[in-house]
C-alpha cells in the first residue's frame, strides 16, 4: 500500500500519486531522467518546467516542490552525474603505468559510449551560465584532476608538458568530440556518422598522447 503524507502534498498531487501507484522517489527519478534527456538535447534555456512535467507524466508543481526551479533541477542532475563520473576514475597506487593506461582506455570508452548525455549537459550548463560550484562536490575528484595527478606521478623524463594542461586538453578533446562529432569529423574528411565506428580508434589516439605525456615508449599504450 502506498502511504502519502497529506501535509506535504495538496489534494491534486495526492490524487496523481495514488493514481499512478508510485512513490515520491520513483517520481523524482523519472523527472531526473526525462530532464536529463531534454536538457542534453535542447539546453537548459530551451526546455521549460511544464514540458518536463508533460514528458514525465506528472504535475509541474511536483517539480517545483522537489527541486525549487529549473536551475535547481539542473544542478541536481549534474551533481548526481558528476559524482558517478568521479567514481569511475579511480587510480590504484602502485599499479604499473601500462596497466593503468589499459584501465583508463576502458573507462574512456565507457564514458564516450554511455555518458554522452552527462558530457553534453556539462557543456550546455556552462554555456547557459550555471557555475560548477553549484553542482560539484568539493570532496569528489573530477576526471581531469585524477588524470593530471596520475601523469605527474608517473613521469619518467624531465621537461615534459604540464600534467594539468595535458589532462585538460585530453578531457576537453573528448568533450568536444561527443558534443560536436559531426562538425569535427567532416572538417577532416570523415563521414558525420563515423563517430560510432571510430570510437576505439579515437580513444587509442587519446591514450597515445597520454602515454607520451609520461614519457612511456611507443607500444606502452597498446590494448590489453
Amino acid at each position: 500500500m502506498l502511504l502519502i503524507d497529506s501535509a506535504v502534498y495538496n489534494k491534486d498531487e495526492v490524487a496523481e500519486l495514488v493514481k499512478k501507484r508510485e512513490s515520491a522517489e520513483v517520481v523524482k527519478d523519472r523527472i531526473l531522467k526525462v530532464a536529463t534527456e531534454l536538457f542534453a538535447k535542447h539546453g537548459v534555456d530551451g526546455v521549460g518546467i511544464r514540458r518536463i512535467a508533460e514528458e514525465a507524466g506528472i504535475s509541474h508543481a511536483l517539480i517545483i516542490r522537489y527541486f525549487g526551479n529549473k536551475n535547481g533541477l539542473m544542478a541536481e542532475i549534474l551533481r548526481l552525474e558528476v559524482a558517478k563520473l568521479s567514481i569511475s576514475y579511480p587510480v590504484t597506487p602502485g599499479l604499473a603505468a601500462e596497466k593503468t593506461l589499459a584501465n583508463i582506455r576502458r573507462i574512456f570508452l565507457d564514458t564516450i559510449s554511455s555518458d554522452e548525455n552527462t558530457m553534453r549537459l556539462i557543456v550546455r550548463s556552462g554555456l547557459d551560465g550555471l557555475r560548477p560550484e553549484s553542482y560539484v562536490d568539493e570532496n569528489h575528484n573530477r576526471a581531469a584532476g585524477v588524470i593530471a595527478k596520475w601523469i605527474e606521478s608517473k613521469r619518467t623524463e624531465e621537461n615534459l608538458p604540464d600534467a594539468r594542461l595535458v589532462s585538460l586538453i585530453l578531457i576537453g578533446a573528448m568533450f568536444s568530440l561527443v558534443c560536436m562529432a559531426p562538425w569535427l569529423l567532416t572538417s577532416v574528411g570523415f563521414s558525420p556518422d563515423d563517430f560510432e565506428k571510430r570510437r576505439e580508434d579515437i580513444i587509442d589516439v587519446v591514450l597515445w598522447f597520454l602515454a607520451r605525456s609520461v614519457g612511456l615508449p611507443p607500444g606502452a599504450d597498446a590494448k590489453r
